[in-house]
């Protein structure tokens, strides 16, 4: 039987939105894809969570907790109703030990959920560090992977091209979470546990069709 894997959604004005790369990739790699509604009690969140045998935690607007700095004037913030539901979603699944790919605002909050912290607009924050939005012109950067991290095995490689698709990026890892990508000028591209079940990335691999990401959610969640 194939394995259910939730996927958390956008909320605008009131309307759950989700690009459909995700769900091609989840489905891709042998996933049955669950678009998972706004929960704004942790018991909702419970009852969903307590069906899907992994989570993915999409790209998104800004996260302003633990966050140093301000949102620039192009990134709007979290929708309250969507922050709360994804706490909701995050604790329940934590609590099961679910397998979860988060990308990009899903990788920030994953980070800050554990404790770790936010640059608002690391560009302009970091020092050194180069344009990382589209928003603002770039297309695309190089990264380099840990030679000793889940992300290598997974990818075969220490170097590789990515999308350019974030203003925010980690600044302090959280607990139980280390950086497994940087980008050459040291913002931070990639986080992970100690076990590889839970990873990070600040790019999008949905519009690269990095499947071996996918793959291995699917795998950890064959395994529960």
């Amino acid at each position: 039987m194939k394995p259910l894997v939730g996927i958390t959604t956008s909320l605008e004005q009131k309307q759950q939105r989700l690009d459909v790369d995700y769900v091609q990739c989840v489905a891709a790699a042998g996933g049955v894809p669950i678009l998972l509604p706004a929960a704004e009690t942790a018991d909702l969140a419970v009852e969903l969570i307590d069906r899907i045998s992994a989570l993915v935690v999409p790209g998104g607007p800004g996260i302003t907790c633990n966050m140093e700095g301000m949102l620039p004037d192009s990134l709007e913030p979290a929708d309250p109703v969507r922050w709360v539901s994804d706490n909701h979603y995050w604790n329940a699944a934590g609590a099961c030990d679910l397998p979860i790919l988060g990308i990009c605002y899903g990788m920030q909050l994953m980070n800050v959920l554990a404790g770790g912290t936010l640059f608002a607009d690391v560009e302009r924050q970091q020092a050194g560090a180069a344009v990382h939005s589209e928003k603002r012109g770039a297309t695309g950067h190089p990264i380099r992977i840990t030679a000793e991290s889940h992300l290598n095995r997974l990818l075969g490689t220490q170097s590789m091209e990515v999308n350019s698709r974030h203003l925010q990026a980690v600044q302090i890892p959280g607990r139980g979470l280390t950086v497994s990508a940087r980008s050459p000028d040291g913002v931070i591209e990639a986080i992970e546990s100690a076990d590889g079940r839970h990873i990070g990335v600040q790019f999008h691999p949905e519009k690269m069709r990095l499947h071996p990401l996918f793959d291995h959610l699917i795998t950890c969640a064959r395994a529960r």
